[in-house]
């Protein structure tokens, strides 16, 4: 039905015309909602880049100021009298010059205290060589881990020196701390006494940063300009994050050291600072982080125009749809009287024209059908007539065959065989009888086979066997009355017993065709004597012409099958060798030649 409403849809001039309504209605709707998801966009994106942009100069700027506070608080302690004085020649006196060393490292932890934020503070002395230091014991500068800063310092011949990791390459001191150090007494007109160190760990760089949010994988660096990091809330390991900042500073100095661009599916920031060894801040957003609320207006105004665009669509397809079931119940009724189905109806009328149209063809099939159920009752009647005339004939030949052994048997004086044998002759005549309408399951029939096959084992010495192989949805196959009968009564006395064998052997088989639908084949063989070529073709020729000839009970069975399933039966009989014969019926089943419902093939 879905493909025959789509062909009414494209062939109605007024549904088209209701389409190109409705488009006409949709494009601009479409047009104004990819222009606002456009605008919306490039808002949110120079508004986002602009916050960036302010959040790495604010980085920079809060750098700068931790900076210029690291060097005016090393150059006001290096000012200081007392540590001055404490870098003196050394004492003679051993206890003298503990207590000037004590005095001068409580300076220096006090000091520690009110900076606040610095790892330590460290003075070395010119004169004794020591290092002296507000976290550890005084050491010779031999032993310290900070002489190399010392010693690049006074090489430098500068009053105030800033050192990183960049500085110095391979300074276990630089790895995880910063350090500005400046000479004692802070002025070069002055000699010489000591150098003052003021070391700040690399965390509270971090601390500054960390609590910035640029989405769960962005991130903000403080770095050399060799790209050595200094801080990072990156959550990459050492290795990928070294490659990751040298690949971005690389790109931003092939593109001019501008202060942001776009890299791969980030949006990049870059500041550097003006202080000292010119650190720059490395702020990267991916775009998924930076375009989640235009996707949220995406989706939001894709909602909206799908939601619009299918409720238009929806209206047309129900309009359409209120004239195409009209219609469409007319054109079924017609096609349905055309095949010869009369009990169709027309069950929607609309209230016009197309209404009283499908009201007429109500009463002309109500019309039609009542004449078809006169002739049907006709045909019906007459085809009983003519099943009940073929049955007559194979009773009465039934019941000769039987007689005459219950006669032999009386005359043999075998009482028991004569009781067992009227027993069954009880239930076959009991079978033949009883059913008004002429028709039995295929099961039934089998049954009343095996009791038969019974009856003739106990006359003839020949021990006859019953094959059977139904396929399960044929047990319930509506077949004539004792229409398998006579073709296994044939297939005894005319080919099992003039073999002569002990033993006989009959096979019925009964399964769907493979190669046409709704077929079922009902095949009878046996593996007597056979019938010669000539007598085969003899055979054949009369029942295809339905010419009676001797084999009268195969002729009345065939008349009956095609009585019952139809002109389209087939039988075909075949006798490989002129050994045993096979008779097979090619009949077409429906819902009416099941018992108790539909069989499946």
């Amino acid at each position: 039905m879905s493909s025959a409403f789509l062909r009414f849809l494209t062939r109605s001039f007024y549904i088209k015309m209701i389409l190109i309504m409705l488009a006409s209605s949709i494009i601009p709707l479409i047009v104004l909602s990819a222009i606002s998801i456009r605008v919306s966009s490039t808002t949110v994106d120079k508004q986002v880049n602009r916050l960036n942009a302010q959040l790495v100069d604010q980085v920079v700027d809060r750098i700068e100021l931790t900076m210029s506070r690291f060097r005016e608080v090393s150059e006001q302690y290096s000012r200081i009298t007392s540590i001055q004085d404490a870098l003196v020649s050394p004492s003679e006196q051993y206890f003298e010059e503990v207590v000037r060393k004590k005095v001068l490292i409580s300076v220096l932890s006090t000091a520690s205290a009110i900076i606040g934020n610095v790892e330590g503070v460290q003075v070395y002395s010119a004169i004794t060589g020591e290092i002296l230091s507000s976290t550890n014991a005084p050491e010779a500068m031999d032993n310290s881990k900070y002489k190399a800063l010392i010693e690049y310092y006074l090489n430098s011949g500068k009053q105030g020196l800033f050192l990183d990791k960049h500085s110095i390459p391979d300074v276990e001191a630089l790895d995880e701390s910063t350090f500005y150090i400046s000479r004692i007494p802070y002025f070069q007109y002055e000699d010489l006494k000591g150098v003052l160190l003021i070391s700040m760990n690399n965390k509270e760089y971090l601390r500054q940063i960390q609590h910035i949010e640029l989405g769960s994988s962005g991130a903000i660096s403080l770095v050399t300009s060799d790209a050595q990091t200094i801080a990072t809330t990156s959550k990459l390991s050492d290795a990928e994050e070294q490659r990751r900042i040298q690949g971005i500073l690389n790109h931003w100095r092939e593109l001019g050291s501008p202060n942001q661009f776009d890299m791969g599916s980030s949006i990049i920031s870059v500041k550097q600072t003006a202080t000292y060894d010119k650190w720059i801040v490395v702020s990267e957003i991916p775009s998924r982080e930076l375009n989640q609320h235009t996707t949220i207006i995406r989706r939001t105004v894709t909602y909206v125009l799908v939601l619009l665009v299918s409720l238009g669509a929806l209206s047309v397809i129900g309009f359409g749809y209120h004239l195409y079931r009209p219609l469409q119940a007319v054109k079924r009724q017609v096609q349905a009287i055309k095949n010869g189905q009369f009990d169709a109806r027309v069950t929607q009328f609309a209230n016009n024209e197309i209404g009283d149209l499908g009201r007429m063809l109500n009463t002309m099939a109500v019309r039609i059908q009542d004449l078809m159920v006169d002739l049907q009752e006709s045909e019906d009647l007459k085809h009983r007539l003519e099943i009940r005339a073929l049955q007559s004939q194979i009773n009465p030949h039934f019941m000769y065959n039987t007689l005459n052994t219950i006669r032999m048997f009386a005359m043999m004086k075998d009482y028991n065989r004569i009781n067992s044998l009227m027993g069954r002759l009880v239930s076959l005549l009991r079978y033949s009888m009883e059913n008004v309408e002429q028709t039995v399951s295929l099961q039934e029939e089998v049954d009343y086979l095996r009791d038969y096959i019974a009856l003739l084992n106990m006359r003839y010495e020949c021990q006859i066997t019953l094959q059977t192989c139904i396929a399960e949805p044929y047990q319930q196959l509506s077949i004539p009355r004792l229409s398998l009968q006579p073709l296994i009564e044939n297939a005894v006395f005319h080919g099992i017993l003039p073999a002569r064998m002990d033993q006989g052997s009959i096979h019925l088989r009964v399964f769907s065709c493979s190669t046409r639908e709704r077929i079922v084949i009902i095949e009878v063989g046996d593996n007597g004597v056979g019938m010669e070529t000539d007598a085969l073709n003899k055979l054949r020729g009369h029942l295809l012409h339905d010419e009676i000839g001797e084999n009268i009970g195969l002729q009345n069975v065939w008349m009956r099958m095609k009585l019952f399933f139809g002109s389209s039966a087939r039988i075909t009989l075949s006798s490989p060798s002129d050994e045993g014969l096979t008779i097979r019926f090619e009949l077409e089943q429906d819902k009416n030649n099941v018992k108790g419902g539909d069989a499946d093939e």
